[in-house]
């Protein structure tokens, strides 16, 4: 083999690598996604709990961990006040890494899915609503958006 030959075949497997990583990127980004949409809707039309938990998904989660995929390179910055608009309850986690955020997002999912296996007596819509707040900081934090709070009118 030519020394050009082996540069190529460097540079193949460089490629595969890179597209491989940005397609779990895109595919946790989607799942996210996916969640929060599923949440939203499910919430909205009032299916039951349990139906919401068993719906949310965490495949594409699973499958950066097994490649070790960095979380935080989905976005480098960490959070911040602005991105969630300054409300209270998200202030614990300002200043958290990409990763920390994502992981425990998918916490979260793993845990309502463990509670919801569990017992049919725990109220899982105040932590399902929770989710659903958090999970939209989350998404506004990767794709570099702010959330507004609004106002009531009395």
């Amino acid at each position: 083999m030519s020394i050009i030959q082996d540069l190529y075949n460097i540079y193949d497997k460089e490629q595969a690598k890179h597209r491989a990583r940005r397609s779990s990127q895109n595919q946790v980004l989607g799942e996210l996604q996916g969640n929060l949409t599923f949440l939203r809707e499910g919430l909205r039309e009032g299916l039951k709990p349990a139906a919401i938990v068993d719906g949310l998904e965490n495949e594409a989660y699973r499958g950066a961990a097994k490649q070790a995929l960095n979380l935080d390179s989905l976005r480098k910055r960490k959070l911040e006040r602005d991105t969630y608009g300054g409300i209270r309850e998200f202030e614990r986690y300002l200043d958290w890494p990409t990763g920390r955020l994502i992981d425990n997002a998918y916490e979260r999912i793993a845990t309502l899915k463990k509670l919801a296996a569990g017992s049919a007596s725990i109220d899982l819509i105040p932590r399902l609503r929770n989710l659903f707040k958090f999970l939209m900081v989350v998404i506004a934090h990767l794709r570099g958006q702010r959330l507004t709070p609004q106002r009531h009118k009395r």
